[in-house]
């Protein structure tokens, strides 16, 4: 029964296999009305897939009359011998028979003109093609991968070298100061911790100067004019960045808006006189270049007065935008029940100085 299935299945996908192939061939005659070739190449072709047809259709032949051959032995009691002990042996020697007989019978392969085995070897060419890009793809992605965790590696690894080095340096640099320092005599030794000190406070004081210089030039070129434009009532220093002298001279309305700009005619004065008020500064709170002055001389002032002061607290002359503004930026504070008192915000107490 066994034999039988096998050859029944053999037989099945042998036909499945031709009326696939049917189909590729009638596939490809349609795309060959396409482009089609010369008269020679499809005659040719077309007696190579006939050839391999008939060969197909042959062999299935010869399977189903095996097929039919080992029914009618099972027909025939080959494989019920009944009790009889002679019976079942002549069975088991006509089965030994027919074995042989199968095994001395040539394999039925295809001809060597046969287009069986390209298409077969196309087909897992195909396959092996596509396995391999599939594996292509995975591979460069875990390379893509392994590249990136060796990129982090190697920064690692730098740091670490780094840090390795400069804490060598750095044990190296104690070791020989604590040998020279045993070596000195304890007023050698305060000797050399003033002149550290001292060089440290001349490196402090150069940079304080460096800082105070930027300030004051921060203040100047770009706070002056913020300032002198909240004390007449425009925006808060920081809501409008650049204030032209031109705002400045023309004022704000009381909602904070810039005032429209004005240009007065001018009187015929002599020449004299033009020469004198153009020389001579003016007096009057309508200058802006005054107002940006004062601006800045108030805010100078307040901080200079606010460092002498070291934290204590200093009296406020009036309620001015600069004061104001110091506060704003966490750099003072005013008094918790006297807002006419200012000092400077102890950033030390919160670091723990």
């Amino acid at each position: 029964m066994t034999t039988e299935q096998s050859i029944m299945e053999v037989s099945d996908s042998v036909v499945a296999n031709i009326n696939k192939f049917v189909q590729n061939r009638q596939a490809a005659e349609k795309e060959a009305t396409h482009e089609p070739l010369s008269a020679t190449a499809l005659h040719a072709y077309a007696r190579r897939l006939d050839g391999t047809l008939l060969q197909l259709q042959d062999q299935v032949r010869r399977q189903e009359e095996e097929l039919r051959k080992l029914r009618g032995v099972r027909s025939h009691g080959l494989l019920h011998g009944g009790d009889d002990r002679w019976a079942r042996v002549q069975q088991a020697r006509q089965a030994k028979r027919a074995y042989e007989s199968l095994l001395k019978t040539e394999d039925q392969l295809p001809t060597t003109d046969s287009v069986l085995p390209p298409l077969l070897a196309l087909e897992q060419t195909g396959k092996l093609i596509e396995e391999g890009k599939i594996s292509v793809s995975v591979t460069a992605e875990k390379l893509s991968g392994d590249r990136d965790r060796l990129r982090i590696e190697n920064a690692n690894l730098q740091d670490s070298q780094a840090i390795a080095r400069r804490l060598r340096e750095r044990i190296q640099r104690i070791r020989s100061t604590n040998e020279r320092k045993q070596e000195q005599t304890p007023t050698q030794v305060a000797q050399e911790v003033i002149s550290e000190q001292k060089k440290k406070n001349k490196r402090m004081a150069r940079a304080s100067a460096e800082l105070k210089e930027s300030l004051d030039k921060f203040i100047d070129d770009t706070l002056a004019p913020m300032l002198a434009a909240e004390d007449l009532g425009g925006p808060t220093v920081g809501d409008e960045l650049e204030v032209s002298d031109a705002t400045l001279k023309a004022g704000y309305t009381a909602h904070g808006k810039p005032k429209k700009q004005k240009e007065p005619e001018e009187p015929d004065l002599g020449s004299q006189q033009r020469i004198d008020q153009f020389l001579r500064p003016s007096t009057d709170g309508s200058n802006p270049t005054g107002k940006r002055q004062a601006a800045a001389t108030e805010l100078h002032e307040l901080l200079d007065a606010l460092l002498e002061a070291d934290f204590s607290y200093i009296d406020l002359k009036r309620d001015s935008a600069a004061s104001r503004f110091l506060v704003r930026a966490k750099v003072a504070q005013f008094h918790p029940r006297d807002a006419r008192r200012l000092r400077l915000i102890d950033f030390s107490r919160s670091l723990g100085v």
